[in-house]
């Protein structure tokens, strides 16, 4: 079956991406569920239109499982002593890295790594350094974090100098249970109105027609 026969007897096709969504799976740990148990996963089309019906999402769940049993096995060992490096691991399918959140999000792997520093305890996630991952449920946290910062690129043009009342109010209503955010926002709307008189000034400056006068030699 095409995927267009598919669209048009009402069957929900899935990309990878929103397969990762509703399972919790990670991309790199869904691709090789893909590479590894293809003759298991019901699937529509190749390559980059491949497509992923409803039916597939407990076929993935399954396989997890299935790996989840198989890194739980102990490994099989003489008379040594089982040392530090040979301590299974927890098992971290699910979690995503920082890039991932950022893909998931749409903040910038910058400001991601700014959250991390000044809200690590909203976080959660699991490891330290460059092992760090993130539970599924950081991702709402990153965009609440995102949503309480205000910050935003604004257009080009007379518009940048105006900020709409209602973003100021969001602002206000968001930072209303945090006191010292709601002195930030203060801070940072009078900031923002001093810089628009700046603005305006330079404009009304700028206008004006520019006179030169030409001292001539005795």
């Amino acid at each position: 079956m095409t995927e267009q026969n598919a669209k048009s007897s009402g069957e929900e096709l899935l990309t990878l991406t929103e397969v990762s969504n509703r399972t919790g799976i990670s991309m790199p740990t869904l691709q090789r569920y893909k590479k590894e148990f293809q003759d298991r996963i019901p699937s529509r089309g190749e390559g980059r239109t491949q497509r992923y019906p409803a039916s597939s999402l407990p076929v993935f769940e399954q396989i997890k499982k299935e790996n989840i049993k198989k890194r739980g096995r102990p490994r099989k060992s003489g008379s040594k002593k089982p040392s530090k490096k040979s301590a299974p691991q927890e098992d971290r399918s699910g979690l995503l890295t920082l890039t991932e959140v950022g893909e998931r999000t749409g903040i910038s792997y910058p400001t991601l790594v700014r959250y991390v520093k000044l809200h690590g305890d909203k976080i959660p996630y699991e490891g330290k350094g460059r092992r760090r991952r993130y539970h599924p449920e950081a991702v709402a946290v990153f965009q609440e974090l995102r949503s309480q910062s205000g910050r935003g690129r604004r257009k080009k043009g007379t518009a940048a100098t105006k900020a709409p009342a209602a973003s100021r109010a969001a602002s206000a209503s968001s930072a209303a249970g945090d006191p010292a955010l709601a002195r930030r926002v203060r801070d940072l709307e009078k900031s923002q109105e001093r810089l628009e008189k700046h603005i305006k000034s330079l404009i009304e400056e700028l206008k004006k027609p520019l006179t030169v006068t030409l001292k001539r030699g005795r």
